[in-house]
């Protein structure tokens, strides 16, 4: 599977409706999901000079990562995170780790928005079985 197709089915088929089950049914179509690939310090989505997209703590590994963004667009409140290594990402395990750790990074992110202040909102905790097949088999 193409490196494109991978991070489009990923957004559309398990980032998306992960983040997605915290939210209301009228915040759905407010929030933005990109997912996106890049290195340790750019993505397609920011400028790699950004201060923001630097990690002196980690250095310049090489590798690509696979990011994720959301944004509630009427306030335009966005976050970042970062997935975990493309490579990485197409192993079963590594996939549901990084999920279920996203997942915790959303919920942290929601109550501290303006639209979801102080909530305490859950995000699905995705398993192995939860998974779509093609993350299984590759196809």
């Amino acid at each position: 599977m193409s490196r494109t197709s991978f991070v489009s089915r990923l957004r559309d088929q398990v980032i998306r409706p992960l983040i997605h089950s915290a939210l209301t049914e009228h915040e759905i179509p407010e929030v933005t999901v990109a997912v996106v690939t890049g290195t340790e310090h750019d993505s397609s989505l920011r400028d790699p000079r950004e201060p923001y997209w630097t990690f002196p703590d980690d250095g310049d590994d090489g590798h690509e990562y696979v990011w994720v963004h959301a944004t509630y667009q009427p306030t335009n409140e966005a976050a970042e995170w970062r997935l975990g290594r493309t490579a990485d990402l197409h192993e079963s395990s590594e996939l549901v780790d990084a999920l279920q750790e996203l997942g915790s990074r959303v919920e942290d992110w929601l109550c501290e928005t303006s639209f979801a202040w102080g909530e305490e909102r859950h995000t699905r905790r995705l398993g192995f079985g939860d998974l779509p097949e093609w993350t299984i088999t590759g196809a």
